[in-house]
């Protein structure tokens, strides 16, 4: 697990942190967003955790951006909209496997 230990307030720190360590994770599979942080989850249940990346944070809306999720902003930042409060999305549109091969 590789966890992000900067600031959250930052978008560009969040970003250039994701891009530095995703090369350490195979296929990206899925993204869960909680009311404590946000994971991303990879084929071999290896990840990347975002403490205190959640619901009202700027740089969860371009975290998602960079990874390619469609999403909603007002639903997005409505922990209430789902039961648990836990949000998930897929990434397996944009992050295909064979994506990190060298042909």
């Amino acid at each position: 697990m590789i966890v992000y230990s900067g600031s959250v307030e930052d978008p560009r720190e969040v970003i250039q942190f994701f891009r530095r360590e995703v090369d350490k994770l195979r296929a990206l599979r899925k993204l869960v967003v909680n009311r404590e942080k946000t994971t991303v989850w990879d084929v071999n249940r290896d990840c990347i955790e975002f403490p205190a990346l959640t619901y009202g944070c700027v740089a969860l809306d371009e975290l998602l951006r960079e990874l390619g999720v469609v999403f909603n902003p007002q639903t997005l930042h409505n922990p209430n909209a789902t039961p648990r409060g836990v949000k998930e999305f897929d990434l397996s549109a944009r992050w295909t496997w064979g994506h990190d091969r060298v042909m």
